[in-house]
């Protein structure tokens, strides 16, 4: 799993494994994730083209294979490609036993028994941030916080923010144009929440007082995964005990356990 942290972009003629007609192969997994990166907003065959340096009829002839396989779809209205039934899933069937958690497990457990607070996975599920498993400290924090399986908008809760902060701005202006009744009804105005994002990036990792539960305060970093993926950690506490020698050492613990993980800090833009 630290390989997780550790595997270069490059492009599809970088991805040939070493073995005997393995360079197809390759090309299609290539272009497989280039659909998964972009998703959202979707590509064009000119797009894919360019991205994942192959000529527009060996990209199409790829692409036409995820097609037919359920694993790539075309948007009737835009006709720009992304994702299919069959990819998402796929996805939903890692939930049961994702590969992230089993990364960041020891991670988990080591931060919670050097701090005693409870510490949050979490990962983005498109304009969200999933949380994928909570490590209960010696203080549970109160019952409406945030637990295993919920799902709260980007930059919403201390970990959501550290992974709201890796995103370029254009990216996060249209997640917020796309949720913005939901970020106002939560009392994130798009101000708010860029002026949490450039708080988060000019410190370094994340912090917040009540942005999820009352009376808890919190620290979080982001962990680069495969090329354009991050998720996020965080350890939270009662505001009681969590004062400022406490949050420098929770927040150096955690970057220690990272570490000995074999992971990476992400870099905040």
């Amino acid at each position: 799993m630290a390989a997780l942290a550790k595997r270069g972009a490059g492009n599809v003629h970088h991805m040939n494994s070493g073995f005997p007609g393995a360079q197809s192969a390759a090309r299609l997994v290539a272009v497989f994730k280039l659909l998964a990166r972009h998703h959202v907003r979707g590509l064009s065959i000119r797009e894919l083209s360019a991205l994942c340096g192959l000529d527009r009829s060996t990209a199409r002839r790829h692409l036409m294979v995820l097609v037919s396989t359920g694993l790539a779809a075309k948007d009737a209205a835009s006709g720009r490609y992304g994702l299919g039934v069959e990819a998402m899933l796929c996805g939903l069937q890692t939930l049961a036993r994702p590969p992230v958690f089993e990364a960041c497990r020891p991670v988990m457990l080591n931060v919670t028994r050097r701090t005693q607070d409870t510490v949050f996975l979490v990962i983005r599920n498109g304009d969200f941030a999933h949380c994928l498993h909570v490590q209960i400290g010696a203080s549970a924090l109160p019952a409406h916080s945030l637990m295993t399986g919920q799902m709260r908008l980007l930059g919403q809760g201390t970990a959501s923010l550290a992974l709201a902060a890796t995103l370029r701005d254009r990216e996060l202006e249209q997640i917020h144009q796309r949720r913005r009744l939901d970020y106002e009804s939560a009392g994130i105005s798009r101000e708010r929440l860029r002026e949490m994002v450039a708080h988060t990036r000019r410190q370094g990792h994340s912090e917040s007082l009540n942005l999820l539960t009352s009376g808890a305060i919190g620290v979080g970093l982001p962990i680069a995964l495969e090329p354009g993926h991050v998720a996020a950690l965080s350890v939270a506490g009662h505001h009681s005990r969590m004062d400022g020698a406490h949050k420098t050492a929770a927040l150096r613990i955690l970057r220690e356990e990272i570490g000995m993980a074999g992971l990476q800090v992400h870099g905040l833009r």
